[in-house]
């Protein structure tokens, strides 16, 4: 059995985008057994990080979606991208949950939509994460 190489924080966030985005494809899985599906049958290495992440924000996403809504002016979850929505869930939850500095979270967040979502989004996902940001007191305003 080969070893599992420790994934640094930006590797764990990616690997939680990809678990979530697929997750919508598939909304009724037990996002347990979705985890260990998805771990078993790629080649993605794994931390207990990201496996808490994203079972932590599948818990969540009632409420999460609620906030993301409510920041996004005139916009509905169901309009934005998949992409958007998975990262827009991560960040929130990072940031609130996780207590990861805001700042850097939105960076990183920012650093992943450029990657996976068409040119307008991280400007779309700044400015949704940072109200809610400024919202919460996690930045100053």
């Amino acid at each position: 059995m080969s070893e599992k190489k420790k994934l640094s924080r930006r590797e764990c966030r990616e690997l939680i985008f990809k678990l979530l985005f697929a997750k919508e494809f598939d909304r009724e899985a037990d996002p347990e057994a979705f985890y260990r599906d998805y771990i078993e049958n790629t080649e993605e290495p794994t931390a207990e990080y990201v496996e808490n992440v994203f079972t932590g924000v599948c818990a969540a996403l009632p409420e999460l979606d609620a906030e993301l809504e409510a920041a996004a002016v005139r916009w509905k979850l169901s309009r934005m991208s998949t992409s958007t929505r998975s990262v827009l869930r991560m960040a929130l939850y990072e940031m609130t949950v996780c207590e990861v500095p805001a700042k850097a979270e939105i960076n990183e967040a920012l650093e992943l939509i450029k990657k996976y979502d068409e040119d307008s989004a991280p400007s779309f996902v700044n400015g949704i994460l940072n109200r809610i940001a400024r919202d919460r007191g996690l930045i100053e305003a």
